[in-house]
């Protein structure tokens, strides 16, 4: 097996999407970055691919030092944390599925000498059938006029889940412009923001969603999640998100509203 690792999205996509189609929705985080870098919505990601001829796994890694496994071999795997810690800096987190990340951690302790912590637990969710809870409000899509309260809302939700993102005004008014990032308005006021992902091989991706503190509580996070599941449900893809396994209040707003667990990712923090 080879291990190709490249910055280069748009080289990448067309040799990884035969195997990015075949499971489109546990692939969503890799196949929207691809996209999103390609389309030059996010940058900073190098995408590695596993190839016995064909691909036959695949990651990512953020050049701060993030890392993404998606379904790899097994015998695959120490090649993989070898190829990423050669070709970035500090390599800070890992996510995946519990083998994947198990055998990462294996080889990143015994190779490589570092050392790791659980951080949190993620949840995969897909939309079933859609149940629109009825709460004062509507949802609209942001406007340029709001790009500062939708960045400021943006960086409190980073604060919140200890996440370092840089977002400035021009990228945040080009994903504005695409109509990506929604407002929950009561009485002409925002009261939540939810954003969603470009749709990839028929899968559109929620998140973030976030309420500030003082009107947590009202429905305003169900309801705009669901007026978004539904605008994306009318562009013919299916909805996908992910929560913190560790925060029992989305999963169970979620839930609610007609999203049904898939699969869970362990996320870990790295030193060494």
């Amino acid at each position: 097996m080879r291990i190709d690792i490249t910055g280069d999205a748009a080289r990448f996509l067309p040799e990884a999407e035969t195997f990015l189609r075949r499971d489109a929705l546990r692939n969503t985080v890799i196949a929207s970055s691809v996209v999103n870098q390609i389309n030059g919505n996010f940058s900073g990601t190098r995408f590695l691919a596993v190839r016995d001829e064909d691909v036959v796994g695949l990651a990512q890694c953020t050049d701060d030092g993030r890392a993404y496994l998606g379904d790899l071999p097994a015998a695959s795997i120490p090649s993989v944390v070898d190829t990423l810690v050669e070709h970035i800096e500090n390599l800070r987190s890992v996510e995946g599925s519990s083998a994947e990340v198990d055998a990462f951690l294996a080889h990143w302790s015994a190779a490589h000498r570092g050392t790791h912590r659980l951080d949190y637990t993620a949840r995969l969710y897909r939309l079933e059938t859609l149940h629109a809870p009825e709460v004062p409000g509507v949802a609209r899509q942001a406007t340029a006029d709001d790009v500062e309260l939708c960045l400021a809302w943006f960086a409190d939700f980073d604060r919140e889940i200890g996440a370092v993102r840089a977002l400035d005004e021009e990228r945040a008014l080009r994903l504005i412009g695409r109509g990506w990032w929604w407002l929950w308005e009561v009485d002409g006021a925002p009261r939540g923001f939810v954003a969603r992902q470009t749709e990839v091989f028929g899968w559109a991706r929620i998140g973030p969603v976030y309420t500030p503190a003082a009107w947590r509580g009202n429905g305003y996070a169900s309801a705009l999640t669901a007026a978004v599941s539904a605008a994306i449900r009318a562009e013919g893809a299916d909805v996908c998100l992910f929560t913190d396994l560790d925060n029992p209040t989305s999963n169970k707003i979620y839930e609610g509203i007609g999203f049904r667990p898939v699969r869970d990712f362990l996320n870990y923090e790295l030193s060494r």
